[in-house]
Protein backbone atom coordinates (compact mmCIF):
# COMPACT_ATOMS: atom_id res chain seq x y z
CA UNK A 1 0.00 0.00 0.00
CA UNK A 2 2.06 2.74 -1.42
CA UNK A 3 0.15 5.89 -0.11
CA UNK A 4 -1.09 3.65 2.68
CA UNK A 5 -0.55 3.64 6.52
CA UNK A 6 -0.13 1.05 8.60
CA UNK A 7 0.63 0.65 12.99
CA UNK A 8 0.01 -2.25 14.99
CA UNK A 9 0.52 -2.67 19.04
CA UNK A 10 2.17 -5.96 19.98
CA UNK A 11 2.16 -7.11 23.64
CA UNK A 12 0.09 -5.88 26.71
CA UNK A 13 3.14 -3.85 27.50
CA UNK A 14 1.92 -1.81 25.09
CA UNK A 15 5.13 -2.00 22.06
CA UNK A 16 4.33 -0.29 19.32
CA UNK A 17 5.93 -0.64 16.05
CA UNK A 18 4.98 1.46 12.80
CA UNK A 19 5.47 0.99 9.33
CA UNK A 20 4.58 3.83 7.22
CA UNK A 21 5.11 5.59 3.64
CA UNK A 22 4.00 8.90 3.53
CA UNK A 23 3.40 10.65 -0.05
CA UNK A 24 2.09 13.59 1.25
CA UNK A 25 2.39 16.25 4.01
CA UNK A 26 -1.55 15.05 5.42
CA UNK A 27 -0.69 11.56 5.80
CA UNK A 28 2.36 12.39 7.90
CA UNK A 29 0.04 14.75 9.62
CA UNK A 30 -2.76 11.89 9.97
CA UNK A 31 -0.18 9.63 11.04
CA UNK A 32 0.99 11.56 14.12
CA UNK A 33 -2.50 12.09 15.14
CA UNK A 34 -2.99 8.02 15.38
CA UNK A 35 0.44 7.74 16.91
CA UNK A 36 -0.98 9.90 19.86
CA UNK A 37 -4.00 7.70 20.02
CA UNK A 38 -1.98 4.44 20.23
CA UNK A 39 -0.40 5.92 22.86
CA UNK A 40 -3.03 6.41 24.74
CA UNK A 41 -4.23 2.90 24.24
CA UNK A 42 -1.62 1.36 24.88
CA UNK A 43 -1.49 3.66 28.51
CA UNK A 44 -4.63 2.37 29.21
CA UNK A 45 -4.08 -1.07 28.17
CA UNK A 46 -0.87 -1.19 30.51
CA UNK A 47 -3.06 -0.10 33.32
CA UNK A 48 -5.62 -2.39 33.16
CA UNK A 49 -4.82 -4.34 35.83
CA UNK A 50 -5.91 -1.57 37.80
CA UNK A 51 -9.08 0.15 38.33
CA UNK A 52 -9.53 3.63 40.13
CA UNK A 53 -12.68 3.37 42.64
CA UNK A 54 -13.52 6.90 43.73
CA UNK A 55 -15.75 7.72 46.91
CA UNK A 56 -17.39 11.08 47.27
CA UNK A 57 -17.51 13.03 50.39
CA UNK A 58 -19.80 16.53 51.32
CA UNK A 59 -18.17 18.20 54.05
CA UNK A 60 -18.01 21.73 54.91
CA UNK A 61 -14.20 22.75 54.35
CA UNK A 62 -15.01 26.68 54.37
CA UNK A 63 -16.78 28.39 57.14
CA UNK A 64 -17.25 28.18 60.65
CA UNK A 65 -17.63 24.65 60.58
CA UNK A 66 -14.27 24.18 58.74
CA UNK A 67 -12.44 22.46 61.69
CA UNK A 68 -14.79 19.51 61.85
CA UNK A 69 -15.21 19.26 58.33
CA UNK A 70 -11.02 19.33 57.24
CA UNK A 71 -10.66 16.49 60.94
CA UNK A 72 -13.73 14.30 59.01
CA UNK A 73 -11.89 14.28 55.70
CA UNK A 74 -8.45 13.54 57.49
CA UNK A 75 -10.06 10.27 59.21
CA UNK A 76 -11.51 9.33 56.18
CA UNK A 77 -8.34 9.89 53.81
CA UNK A 78 -6.53 7.91 56.65
CA UNK A 79 -8.60 5.13 55.35
CA UNK A 80 -8.13 5.28 51.92
CA UNK A 81 -4.69 5.00 52.44
CA UNK A 82 -4.74 1.89 54.21
CA UNK A 83 -7.37 0.37 51.87
CA UNK A 84 -4.48 1.33 49.22
CA UNK A 85 -2.44 -1.08 51.41
CA UNK A 86 -4.62 -4.21 51.59
CA UNK A 87 -4.24 -4.73 47.68
CA UNK A 88 -8.30 -5.12 47.58
CA UNK A 89 -9.31 -6.86 44.27
CA UNK A 90 -12.41 -7.00 42.37
CA UNK A 91 -12.66 -10.10 40.00
CA UNK A 92 -8.49 -10.03 39.68
CA UNK A 93 -8.32 -6.15 38.94
CA UNK A 94 -6.66 -4.13 42.29
CA UNK A 95 -8.96 -1.24 43.17
CA UNK A 96 -7.03 1.80 43.49
CA UNK A 97 -9.47 4.42 46.00
CA UNK A 98 -9.10 7.83 45.80
CA UNK A 99 -11.12 10.49 48.16
CA UNK A 100 -13.16 13.45 46.20
CA UNK A 101 -14.34 16.05 48.53
CA UNK A 102 -16.55 18.30 47.95
CA UNK A 103 -16.77 21.23 50.38
CA UNK A 104 -20.92 21.70 51.04
CA UNK A 105 -20.23 25.00 53.07
CA UNK A 106 -23.12 23.35 55.00
CA UNK A 107 -25.75 24.67 53.04
CA UNK A 108 -28.44 22.30 51.40
CA UNK A 109 -28.16 24.01 47.96
CA UNK A 110 -24.34 23.93 47.81
CA UNK A 111 -24.53 20.64 48.84
CA UNK A 112 -27.02 19.49 45.90
CA UNK A 113 -24.79 20.90 43.62
CA UNK A 114 -21.29 19.11 45.23
CA UNK A 115 -23.67 16.28 44.89
CA UNK A 116 -24.37 16.38 41.04
CA UNK A 117 -20.69 16.92 40.33
CA UNK A 118 -19.74 13.86 42.68
CA UNK A 119 -22.43 11.96 39.88
CA UNK A 120 -20.46 13.12 37.19
CA UNK A 121 -17.67 12.00 38.08
CA UNK A 122 -18.86 8.55 38.97
CA UNK A 123 -18.32 8.02 42.42
CA UNK A 124 -19.24 4.45 43.62
CA UNK A 125 -20.58 5.95 47.43
CA UNK A 126 -21.00 9.18 49.07
CA UNK A 127 -20.19 10.11 52.45
CA UNK A 128 -21.72 12.82 54.09
CA UNK A 129 -22.19 14.99 57.20
CA UNK A 130 -24.97 17.63 58.47
CA UNK A 131 -28.59 16.78 58.64
CA UNK A 132 -29.21 19.68 56.18
CA UNK A 133 -27.01 18.14 53.62
CA UNK A 134 -27.63 14.50 53.89
CA UNK A 135 -31.36 15.03 54.06
CA UNK A 136 -31.14 17.58 50.81
CA UNK A 137 -28.90 15.64 48.52
CA UNK A 138 -30.70 12.24 49.41
CA UNK A 139 -32.99 12.08 46.37
CA UNK A 140 -29.77 12.50 43.95
CA UNK A 141 -27.92 9.87 44.97
CA UNK A 142 -31.17 7.42 45.40
CA UNK A 143 -31.60 7.98 41.97
CA UNK A 144 -28.57 5.96 40.88
CA UNK A 145 -28.45 3.36 43.80
CA UNK A 146 -25.40 5.29 45.37
CA UNK A 147 -24.68 4.05 48.79
CA UNK A 148 -24.81 7.04 50.96
CA UNK A 149 -23.02 6.86 54.43
CA UNK A 150 -23.73 9.14 56.94
CA UNK A 151 -21.03 10.37 59.92
CA UNK A 152 -23.12 13.11 61.11
CA UNK A 153 -26.87 13.34 60.32
CA UNK A 154 -28.54 13.16 63.93
CA UNK A 155 -32.14 13.50 62.40
CA UNK A 156 -33.61 10.18 62.11
CA UNK A 157 -35.83 11.46 58.60
CA UNK A 158 -32.61 10.95 56.74
CA UNK A 159 -33.25 7.23 57.34
CA UNK A 160 -37.16 7.15 56.85
CA UNK A 161 -37.46 8.50 53.56
CA UNK A 162 -37.48 4.65 51.99
CA UNK A 163 -34.56 4.85 50.67
CA UNK A 164 -32.16 1.15 50.27
CA UNK A 165 -29.26 3.03 49.74
CA UNK A 166 -28.72 5.41 53.03
CA UNK A 167 -26.52 4.36 56.08
CA UNK A 168 -25.96 5.94 59.44
CA UNK A 169 -23.02 5.20 61.25
CA UNK A 170 -24.29 6.31 64.92
CA UNK A 171 -27.37 6.55 66.98
CA UNK A 172 -29.98 9.15 65.39
CA UNK A 173 -31.75 12.09 67.67
CA UNK A 174 -34.86 10.02 68.56
CA UNK A 175 -32.63 7.50 70.27
CA UNK A 176 -29.92 9.94 71.74
CA UNK A 177 -32.93 12.50 72.51
CA UNK A 178 -35.48 10.37 74.09
CA UNK A 179 -32.62 8.75 75.94
CA UNK A 180 -31.22 11.87 77.70
CA UNK A 181 -34.55 13.51 78.46
CA UNK A 182 -35.14 10.49 80.78
CA UNK A 183 -31.66 10.80 81.99
CA UNK A 184 -31.96 14.09 82.76
CA UNK A 185 -34.97 13.64 85.04
CA UNK A 186 -34.42 10.31 86.26
CA UNK A 187 -30.39 10.52 86.95
CA UNK A 188 -29.56 14.15 87.41
CA UNK A 189 -32.81 14.99 89.38
CA UNK A 190 -33.84 17.86 87.05
CA UNK A 191 -37.96 19.33 86.95
CA UNK A 192 -38.04 22.07 84.83
CA UNK A 193 -35.83 22.44 81.89
CA UNK A 194 -35.86 25.37 79.25
CA UNK A 195 -35.50 24.44 75.61
CA UNK A 196 -33.83 26.13 72.77
CA UNK A 197 -32.62 24.87 69.48
CA UNK A 198 -31.40 26.51 66.13
CA UNK A 199 -34.08 25.90 63.87
CA UNK A 200 -31.82 23.66 61.63
CA UNK A 201 -33.33 19.63 60.79
CA UNK A 202 -31.05 18.35 63.42
CA UNK A 203 -31.27 20.97 66.11
CA UNK A 204 -35.31 20.92 66.05
CA UNK A 205 -35.20 17.42 66.05
CA UNK A 206 -32.59 17.12 68.62
CA UNK A 207 -34.82 19.25 71.18
CA UNK A 208 -38.23 17.58 70.12
CA UNK A 209 -37.26 14.12 70.87
CA UNK A 210 -35.41 15.42 74.42
CA UNK A 211 -38.60 17.29 75.36
CA UNK A 212 -40.39 14.04 74.67
CA UNK A 213 -38.14 11.91 76.60
CA UNK A 214 -37.87 14.54 79.89
CA UNK A 215 -42.12 14.68 79.69
CA UNK A 216 -41.88 11.18 79.14
CA UNK A 217 -40.16 10.94 82.30
CA UNK A 218 -42.25 13.42 84.13
CA UNK A 219 -40.59 16.66 83.86
CA UNK A 220 -41.59 19.87 82.61
CA UNK A 221 -40.57 21.92 79.83
CA UNK A 222 -40.27 25.84 80.90
CA UNK A 223 -40.78 27.31 77.45
CA UNK A 224 -38.80 26.06 74.39
CA UNK A 225 -37.46 28.94 71.92
CA UNK A 226 -36.00 29.02 68.26
CA UNK A 227 -33.17 30.83 67.27
CA UNK A 228 -31.33 31.38 63.72
CA UNK A 229 -28.29 29.21 63.44
CA UNK A 230 -26.10 31.93 62.51
CA UNK A 231 -26.96 34.25 65.47
CA UNK A 232 -24.62 35.11 68.45
CA UNK A 233 -27.76 36.76 70.29
CA UNK A 234 -29.55 34.58 72.89
CA UNK A 235 -30.39 37.84 75.51
CA UNK A 236 -33.76 37.68 74.76
CA UNK A 237 -34.48 33.93 75.25
CA UNK A 238 -31.75 33.50 78.24
CA UNK A 239 -33.75 36.79 80.25
CA UNK A 240 -37.02 34.82 79.95
CA UNK A 241 -35.89 31.80 81.07
CA UNK A 242 -34.37 33.61 84.15
CA UNK A 243 -37.48 34.53 84.89
CA UNK A 244 -39.05 31.14 84.66
CA UNK A 245 -36.69 29.94 87.18
CA UNK A 246 -35.68 26.76 84.89
CA UNK A 247 -33.29 23.95 86.33
CA UNK A 248 -31.84 23.72 83.09
CA UNK A 249 -31.22 24.77 79.69
CA UNK A 250 -31.40 22.00 76.75
CA UNK A 251 -29.52 23.43 73.64
CA UNK A 252 -30.30 21.93 70.23
CA UNK A 253 -27.58 22.89 67.89
CA UNK A 254 -23.70 23.47 67.13
CA UNK A 255 -21.05 23.31 69.66
CA UNK A 256 -19.65 26.39 67.69
CA UNK A 257 -23.16 28.21 69.08
CA UNK A 258 -23.08 26.48 72.36
CA UNK A 259 -20.31 28.41 73.47
CA UNK A 260 -21.48 31.68 72.76
CA UNK A 261 -24.75 30.88 74.63
CA UNK A 262 -23.21 29.87 77.64
CA UNK A 263 -20.76 33.24 77.95
CA UNK A 264 -24.46 34.75 77.26
CA UNK A 265 -25.81 32.80 80.52
CA UNK A 266 -22.93 33.28 82.45
CA UNK A 267 -22.59 37.14 81.94
CA UNK A 268 -26.58 37.54 82.57
CA UNK A 269 -26.28 35.56 86.00
CA UNK A 270 -28.12 32.44 85.04
CA UNK A 271 -26.36 29.49 87.45
CA UNK A 272 -28.48 26.66 85.64
CA UNK A 273 -27.35 23.61 84.37
CA UNK A 274 -26.18 23.53 80.81
CA UNK A 275 -27.32 20.16 78.61
CA UNK A 276 -26.45 19.44 74.80
CA UNK A 277 -26.66 16.11 72.71
CA UNK A 278 -24.79 14.39 69.66
CA UNK A 279 -23.28 17.56 68.30
CA UNK A 280 -19.72 17.03 69.45
CA UNK A 281 -19.62 19.33 72.28
CA UNK A 282 -16.97 17.63 74.16
CA UNK A 283 -13.67 18.86 72.36
CA UNK A 284 -11.88 21.55 73.96
CA UNK A 285 -12.98 24.47 71.96
CA UNK A 286 -15.96 24.78 74.00
CA UNK A 287 -14.41 24.83 77.55
CA UNK A 288 -12.02 27.25 76.29
CA UNK A 289 -14.57 29.39 76.00
CA UNK A 290 -16.47 29.28 78.65
CA UNK A 291 -14.23 29.57 82.17
CA UNK A 292 -14.49 26.73 83.64
CA UNK A 293 -18.34 26.88 83.62
CA UNK A 294 -18.40 23.24 85.16
CA UNK A 295 -21.71 22.70 84.78
CA UNK A 296 -22.19 21.19 81.29
CA UNK A 297 -23.46 17.86 80.77
CA UNK A 298 -23.18 16.46 76.76
CA UNK A 299 -24.70 13.63 75.16
CA UNK A 300 -22.38 11.78 72.63
CA UNK A 301 -22.96 9.32 69.72
CA UNK A 302 -20.16 6.41 70.47
CA UNK A 303 -18.04 4.78 73.51
CA UNK A 304 -15.37 6.90 75.00
CA UNK A 305 -12.26 7.07 72.99
CA UNK A 306 -9.79 5.29 75.53
CA UNK A 307 -12.35 2.25 75.25
CA UNK A 308 -11.84 2.12 71.64
CA UNK A 309 -9.80 -1.08 70.84
CA UNK A 310 -7.58 0.87 67.83
CA UNK A 311 -8.19 4.48 69.29
CA UNK A 312 -4.26 4.70 70.30
CA UNK A 313 -2.76 3.80 66.62
CA UNK A 314 -5.28 5.80 65.22
CA UNK A 315 -4.93 9.12 67.05
CA UNK A 316 -1.08 8.54 66.81
CA UNK A 317 -1.41 7.96 62.62
CA UNK A 318 -3.65 10.81 62.60
CA UNK A 319 -1.13 13.28 64.79
CA UNK A 320 1.71 12.23 61.94
CA UNK A 321 -0.21 12.79 58.73
CA UNK A 322 -1.97 15.79 59.50
CA UNK A 323 -1.27 19.26 61.25
CA UNK A 324 -2.71 19.78 64.50
CA UNK A 325 -3.65 17.53 66.85
CA UNK A 326 -8.00 18.60 66.84
CA UNK A 327 -9.85 14.98 66.14
CA UNK A 328 -13.32 15.57 65.83
CA UNK A 329 -15.77 12.35 66.58
CA UNK A 330 -17.06 12.51 63.22
CA UNK A 331 -13.21 12.05 62.19
CA UNK A 332 -13.38 8.48 63.73
CA UNK A 333 -16.81 7.22 61.71
CA UNK A 334 -15.83 8.90 58.34
CA UNK A 335 -12.76 6.46 59.20
CA UNK A 336 -14.79 3.49 59.73
CA UNK A 337 -17.21 4.47 57.11
CA UNK A 338 -14.59 4.20 54.44
CA UNK A 339 -13.30 0.86 55.96
CA UNK A 340 -16.74 -0.09 55.50
CA UNK A 341 -16.91 0.65 52.14
CA UNK A 342 -13.87 -0.87 51.26
CA UNK A 343 -14.71 -4.10 53.09
CA UNK A 344 -18.31 -4.28 51.54
CA UNK A 345 -16.70 -4.07 47.78
CA UNK A 346 -14.01 -6.89 48.77
CA UNK A 347 -17.25 -9.00 49.78
CA UNK A 348 -19.49 -8.37 46.72
CA UNK A 349 -16.54 -8.28 44.30
CA UNK A 350 -18.38 -5.67 43.05
CA UNK A 351 -18.26 -2.04 42.02
CA UNK A 352 -22.04 -2.23 40.91
CA UNK A 353 -24.12 0.62 43.84
CA UNK A 354 -27.03 -1.48 43.87
CA UNK A 355 -24.95 -4.74 44.97
CA UNK A 356 -22.58 -2.71 47.63
CA UNK A 357 -26.23 -1.23 49.14
CA UNK A 358 -27.12 -4.80 49.52
CA UNK A 359 -23.89 -6.02 50.77
CA UNK A 360 -23.94 -3.02 53.91
CA UNK A 361 -27.31 -4.26 54.81
CA UNK A 362 -26.28 -7.82 55.01
CA UNK A 363 -22.77 -7.48 56.18
CA UNK A 364 -21.40 -7.10 59.99
CA UNK A 365 -18.42 -4.99 60.32
CA UNK A 366 -15.44 -4.44 62.88
CA UNK A 367 -14.87 -0.66 63.12
CA UNK A 368 -12.82 1.60 64.74
CA UNK A 369 -15.60 3.11 67.09
CA UNK A 370 -17.53 -0.49 67.89
CA UNK A 371 -19.41 -3.29 65.65
CA UNK A 372 -21.17 -1.83 62.67
CA UNK A 373 -24.64 -3.25 61.64
CA UNK A 374 -27.26 -1.56 59.68
CA UNK A 375 -31.03 -2.27 60.35
CA UNK A 376 -33.47 -2.20 57.19
CA UNK A 377 -33.79 1.62 57.51
CA UNK A 378 -29.53 1.40 57.44
CA UNK A 379 -29.64 2.72 60.87
CA UNK A 380 -26.77 1.86 62.97
CA UNK A 381 -27.88 -1.51 65.05
CA UNK A 382 -27.59 -1.45 69.10
CA UNK A 383 -25.76 2.50 69.10
CA UNK A 384 -23.95 3.30 72.44
CA UNK A 385 -24.21 6.72 73.90
CA UNK A 386 -21.85 8.38 76.33
CA UNK A 387 -22.73 11.17 78.94
CA UNK A 388 -19.64 13.82 79.93
CA UNK A 389 -19.65 16.83 82.26
CA UNK A 390 -16.96 19.57 82.35
CA UNK A 391 -14.90 19.47 85.17
CA UNK A 392 -12.36 22.10 85.11
CA UNK A 393 -10.62 22.10 81.85
CA UNK A 394 -11.46 18.16 80.94
CA UNK A 395 -14.52 16.28 79.74
CA UNK A 396 -15.08 13.47 82.49
CA UNK A 397 -16.99 10.59 81.25
CA UNK A 398 -20.40 10.12 83.54
CA UNK A 399 -21.65 7.13 82.07
CA UNK A 400 -21.63 5.34 78.84
CA UNK A 401 -25.71 3.86 78.38
CA UNK A 402 -27.08 2.07 75.48
CA UNK A 403 -30.81 2.74 73.34
CA UNK A 404 -33.79 1.61 74.48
Amino acid sequence: MDNGLRFFILGRGGMMTCLFRCMRAGFRRAFLLLLAIGAGMSCAAGQAQEVAVSIGFLAPQSGSNQERGISMVNGAQLAIDELNQKNIKVNNVKVNFQLLVQDDRFNANTGRLAAQYLLKRKVQAVICHSSTVCIATADIFQAEHIPQLSVGATNRQFTQLGYDNVFRMFGHSEQGGILFGKYAYRDLKLRRIAVIDDKTPSGAAMASQFSDGFKTAGGTIAGHYSVSDKTSDFNQALMDIKERKADAIFWGGTHLQAANMIVSAKRLGLTTRFLNAMNGMNNQYVLSRVNDVGNILSLESDQPRDRMARWKSFEKAYIENFQGSYIDVSALRAYDAVQVLGEAIKSANSLDPQKLAETLHKERFKGLTGPIEFDREGNLKNPVFTVYESQGAEWKVVEVVKAD
